[in-house]
């Protein structure tokens, strides 16, 4: 039986997945072919795969683009069916939604035996539809629209201003080679007087904002000599790529930019800002998971409060006080994320179990507090890393929430046991929902006979016909590190084993693993294995005959 197609579209992960649920429970003739939170992504979606979609259930209000504008743009390059879900019981919103082909408007919550007999119909009406609108002629057209529509795709993502370049296409590659930082700008709470403020008012003051932060970048990297590119992202927020001058202390500079930032936000504005900053990536084919780092570092406000700069480094530290700053979190704690990403369920809970021992050593209650609280922002980032786009279903309020109830440490381990536990859940769920474990055992399989060569993301993932950005995604699901972290481990161990053969010089050895550098393979085989190449050749190499005898 042919299966039908459905793209979910909601910003609610818990939405999202009520209704992934509900139309698997209508039966084998169904296929997810994706799950995604606002239309702009589900738009880059459709561009990917041609459009290639029977059903596309969505949610009206959103935030990057709406429903009702997706739907819209959509049909103008692609044929399906839309049906929208929403808690706005709107005459005009519906009034839209019919004149954009809509097949259904169903208002939240979802009545499920409701839902099942409603797709029911929609199925019928797929089914005897599909011989008269999917003909080969319309798909060779459609596959031609997708080019011309990438190529000029390609030409404004990388001239215009204003585009969110983490959606990202084949157009990265012409961006200058670098290491490059995400930075996220978000509005902190907002002052009670801006209940009062019209539609005008707003608009001045995020055309004043995304100013600032243009002009801010601008005259930073015109003194430092590096780049950067700004753009709008939801009502309230703002994203950066910067481009340090090479040799330059990056981290000095991006902290020197984010606190003109917020000084001038709250200078020139009613409002105040924090700013969140990726760790450096070295292809822009990974910006989907800086934007996730920044989206979890920004979390850190809820403890920490607003008008600060969340930087990864930071992350395991308190940043109330001078004091606190100097506080680590217990050992443990990065081991404990690191067994949640990549679902070793028993493994995070032996963790657990070790940082609530240690934490018996803190005297103070509010320190405790703390370090409980950076813990579950360590184990939600974790959780939404992995689980891409599909979301974590936890959402962080309810578990800080249930956290400062806790009334002693028994309880608050409960706690953490049980997000533990469901974030693995989720990620083992996602792992097996993805289809595309053979491309990446391939991918794994080419990497390691090819070490010596130039192992980017995008040949890499030409190598198995897969779009980077979602390879890159597929890759972390499946096994729990990144792209290039694989690369590097393998290159470091087949360095190791290069280095036990006693005349290989070490250039032989950096040029047959693919550095041209051989201070910068130091410097990374240390950091892998703690010692340097010279140290570690001493260390295996075979005892010589009668050492040691007496």
């Amino acid at each position: 039986m042919e299966t039908i197609r459905t793209l979910i579209v909601d910003d609610e992960p818990r939405i999202r997945r009520g209704i992934e649920r509900l139309v698997q429970s209508c039966g084998e003739g169904w296929e997810i072919a994706g799950v995604l939170s606002d239309g702009r992504e589900a738009l880059e979606f459709l561009h990917e795969t041609g459009g290639a979609v029977d059903l596309v259930i969505s949610d009206v209000k959103m935030p990057e683009m709406d429903g009702l504008t997706f739907v819209k743009e959509a049909r103008k390059h692609y044929s399906f069916f839309p049906l929208f879900i929403s808690g706005y019981d709107d005459f005009e919103y519906l009034r839209t939604a019919l004149r954009e082909g809509a097949v259904d408007y169903l208002l939240k919550p979802v009545d499920r035996e409701q839902f099942h007999q409603r797709m029911a119909e929609i199925r019928d009406k797929i089914v005897s539809d599909r011989s008269r609108s999917r003909k080969f002629g319309e798909l060779e057209q459609r596959a031609e629209k997708l080019q011309r529509t990438r190529q000029t795709q390609t030409l404004s993502y990388t001239t215009s201003p204003g585009v969110d370049l983490s959606r990202l296409g084949y157009w990265a590659q012409d961006f200058p080679k670098g290491h490059y930082r995400l930075m996220y700008v978000s509005l902190d709470a907002l002052p009670v007087k801006s209940r009062s403020y019209t539609v005008k008012d707003w608009e001045a003051y995020f055309y004043a904002l995304e100013n600032i932060l243009e002009e801010l970048i601008d005259s930073h990297h015109a003194g430092t000599g590096g780049q950067g590119w700004c753009w709008r992202g939801g009502q309230s927020d703002f994203w950066a790529l910067l481009l340090p001058e090479e040799g330059g202390d990056a981290e000095a500079s991006v902290r020197e930019l984010a606190d003109r930032i917020r000084s001038a936000i709250r200078m020139y504005t009613p409002f105040s800002a924090s700013v969140a900053c990726s760790d450096a990536i070295e292809d822009l084919y990974l910006l989907p998971s800086a934007k996730r780092q920044c989206l979890s570092l920004i979390q850190y406000r809820l403890v920490s409060g607003g008008n600060r700069l969340f930087m990864p480094e930071d992350a395991g530290r308190s940043r109330q006080s001078e004091e606190q700053a100097e506080e680590e979190m217990p050992a443990s704690a990065e081991r404990l994320r690191q067994a949640v990403e990549q679902g070793r369920l028993s493994d995070a809970l032996q963790c657990s179990r070790q940082f609530f021992e240690e934490l018996k050593k803190k005297e103070s209650p509010a320190s405790i507090q703390r370090a409980v609280q950076n813990l579950l922002i360590l184990i939600h980032s974790a959780a939404l890393a992995s689980c891409g786009h599909s979301g974590f279903s936890v959402p962080l309020e309810d578990a800080l929430g249930k956290l400062q109830k806790a009334a002693h440490l028994q309880e608050l381990r409960r706690e953490i046991d049980g997000l533990i536990e469901e974030a693995v859940r989720e990620i083992e769920r996602t792992r097996r929902s993805s289809n595309s474990s053979t491309p990446v055992e391939q991918a794994k399989a080419w990497i390691r006979e090819h070490l010596a060569g130039d192992l980017t993301i995008k040949r890499i993932a030409d190598h198995v016909h897969m779009n980077p950005t979602y390879f890159c995604e597929c890759f972390k699901m499946q096994t729990g590190e990144t792209v290039l972290d694989y690369v590097t481990r393998q290159r470091m161990e087949r360095a190791k084993e290069l280095l036990r053969e006693p005349g290989l010089k070490l250039q032989e050895v950096c040029e047959r693993i693919g550095y041209a550098d051989v201070k910068y393979f130091s410097r990374l085989f240390k950091g892998w294995t703690g010692l340097t190449p010279s140290q570690y050749r001493e260390q295996a190499a075979p005892a010589r005959p009668g050492a040691g005898a007496d």
